[in-house]
């Protein structure tokens, strides 16, 4: 009895860590299989497997110009908010008054923790008010929005241990200050800014709300698949939520192996 109660202390935890991930992923796991299955409706058991509807998915020109705009979007937000959040999160460090710089930090992270409906209806009002029609535009100045919190965080959380005695070194031996960023900043930053701006173009890829409200007629993949989902689920979603899928974890996971070999 008292082997069987030991036992089960041993297996609870495990049992409700296996729930929680099937809770988390099992959604996730029903779009992936089904995107393969032969038939077009989404029922048990699966009679067959197949590339036709990742086939379907890939002809249809309006996805196409989805997944080109998504990308150019994707592109936009990580080249803008790495450079932005990496020198912001740069001077939030060198900063010598920590009370100042939780306060800029903090400041930073309203758009992180503000809903992304406000964002999006904000910024269709500033558009209208400006008299900015709704376009590409709008949407990656959302983008650029909504990434560059996270952006500053990561790098501020990578450039804790950031030795700015070797850059006063160099400014001792007489480099220039364009010297100094090319030669020694840069190289000792640069993976945790590709990192950051990997997770600024997965946070693009995967936005929907702030997109919505101000990119107007223009196509992203999340409002596509959105407007494709209103007339009934088709399989070709399910291709196209997994190639999403399987695009948002490699950016995450090579985000997440930069950082991690900075910080080693």
């Amino acid at each position: 009895m008292g082997d069987d109660m030991v036992r089960l202390r041993k297996l609870l935890p495990a049992a409700f860590v296996g729930a929680v991930l099937a809770y988390l992923y099992a959604p996730i796991a029903v779009i992936v299989i089904f995107s393969f299955t032969t038939s077009p409706r989404l029922s048990m058991p699966i009679e067959g497997l197949t590339l036709d509807w990742y086939t379907s998915a890939l002809s249809n020109s309006l996805i196409s110009t989805a997944l080109r705009n998504s990308l150019l979007l994707a592109s936009v937000s990580a080249l803008v908010s790495g450079v932005i959040g990496a020198a912001f999160a740069f001077g939030l460090v060198a900063l010598k008054r920590p009370r100042l710089r939780a306060s800029l930090l903090g400041a930073s992270m309203l758009p992180a923790i503000m809903p992304l409906l406000v964002i999006g209806i904000a910024l269709a009002v500033f558009f209208r008010l400006m008299h900015v029609q709704q376009g590409l535009l709008n949407a990656a100045i959302g983008h650029v929005l909504v990434s560059l919190p996270f952006v500053v965080l990561t790098m501020n959380a990578r450039l804790e241990t950031f030795d700015f005695s070797v850059l006063e070194a160099a400014r001792d031996l007489g480099a220039t200050p364009g010297r100094v960023l090319r030669d020694i900043t840069l190289p000792l930053i640069r993976p945790s800014i590709i990192g950051a701006a990997l997770l600024a173009a997965a946070l693009s890829l995967d936005e929907f709300v702030v997109t919505w409200f101000n990119i107007g007629s223009q196509l992203t993949v999340p409002v596509l698949v959105w407007g494709l989902m209103r007339r009934g689920i088709d399989p070709s979603i399910n291709a196209i939520a997994t190639m999403l899928l399987a695009l948002l974890v490699c950016l995450v996971a090579a985000s997440a192996l930069l950082n991690r070999k900075k910080s080693k």
